[in-house]
């Protein structure tokens, strides 16, 4: 089955409650394909997404990655490139000099700067919300305000259920942690310093923890996500299988200018989609509710109930808002 159990993810109870809010165009691209959209977590609106938290930020800052004896890098080209830049300019440049610009150096090849450029474009996400009823904020916040939005309701049994068997990803299923980002460590980064980084699975709990926090304003939304795990990204797009090397190392992993990207043969990443990735999902089984928008006029019913009928669903599964 593609949802996998991980000790970095808090599944809920299957029988618990799951919303999620969307305009009608998302919703047809939903049926349209049969499958559930994971979006790149590096798209999101939250500009602390997949970030750290203030301290933890400060301690992921102090690992700097050409340490040999504690770096999960692989040591390809570019690896050996960026190391050898490093040393010239401590060479080059006196000692005052070399403490500005050396401090930059080291700051850009931190842990922290790993977690930026490949988990967070590495992590994929299906958002969630936790609640036993309709929300009106996530009504204004995710359906925008417009009348033709609906609202999708699950389990978590439900939704686990319905990820198809055939599908070539692992999925996890966890609830957000919310924390104060300006007082509070995320989980995982207290003891930063004291964790061997050659350690898979250390790795991995680093990598995941920034995606399953966020800033404690938003602990309204009782989030639950869906996570393509890291592993099959790996395995599906990079030909390799997890280990405590991240295999490449090179600032234009990332760029936008797909012709950039090209001029670097060794880098495998750029088969990675940029904005999401479509999961296949048996929709009979993950739907258990769809609720109109508030919002709705009398004409929307009647083509929302051909909508449904013709992707082969029960109307009877669509309600009016008790908002």
């Amino acid at each position: 089955m593609p949802y996998q159990e991980s000790p970095y993810f808090k599944t809920p109870p299957p029988d618990t409650s799951l919303w999620r809010y969307m305009t009608i165009d998302k919703f047809m691209a939903m049926l349209s394909k049969e499958a559930l959209y994971f979006s790149n977590i590096n798209l999101f609106t939250d500009r602390y997404e997949g970030k750290l938290s203030h301290d933890s930020r400060l301690n992921a800052h102090s690992e700097n990655l050409f340490n040999e004896m504690n770096t999960p890098i692989k040591q390809d080209d570019a690896f050996v490139r960026m190391k050898k830049q490093f040393e010239e300019t401590s060479e080059m440049l006196s000692a005052q000099l070399f403490k500005e610009s050396g401090i930059l150096l080291y700051h850009k090849h931190s842990f922290e700067a790993l977690l930026t450029d490949f988990s967070n474009h590495l992590m994929f996400c299906s958002s969630w919300f936790l609640k036993e009823n309709e929300s009106h904020s996530m009504w204004s916040e995710y359906g925008d305000k417009s009348p033709t939005s609906i609202a999708i309701q699950t389990t978590v049994g439900n939704l686990i259920n319905s990820l198809n068997d055939e599908n070539k990803y692992h999925i996890h299923i966890g609830k957000i942690k919310y924390k104060d980002y300006k007082r509070e460590h995320i989980e995982g980064y207290e003891d930063f310093k004291l964790k061997n980084l050659t350690e898979p699975d250390n790795v991995l709990e680093l990598f995941y923890a920034p995606v399953m926090h966020k800033r404690d304003i938003y602990n309204d939304e009782h989030e639950v996500r869906a996570i393509i795990s890291f592993e099959s990204i790996c395995n599906n797009f990079i030909d390799r299988v997890y280990t405590s090397e991240i295999p490449f190392y090179s600032d234009r992993l990332f760029k936008k200018n797909i012709v950039d990207l090209d001029d670097d043969m060794t880098n495998k990443m750029k088969k990675i989609p940029t904005e999401g990735i479509h999961v296949r999902s048996n929709l009979k089984d993950l739907i258990k509710r769809i609720v109109m928008s508030p919002h709705a006029n009398r004409y929307f019913y009647e083509p929302l109930t051909e909508l449904i009928k013709n992707n082969g669903l029960d109307p009877d599964i669509i309600y009016f808002s008790d908002v």
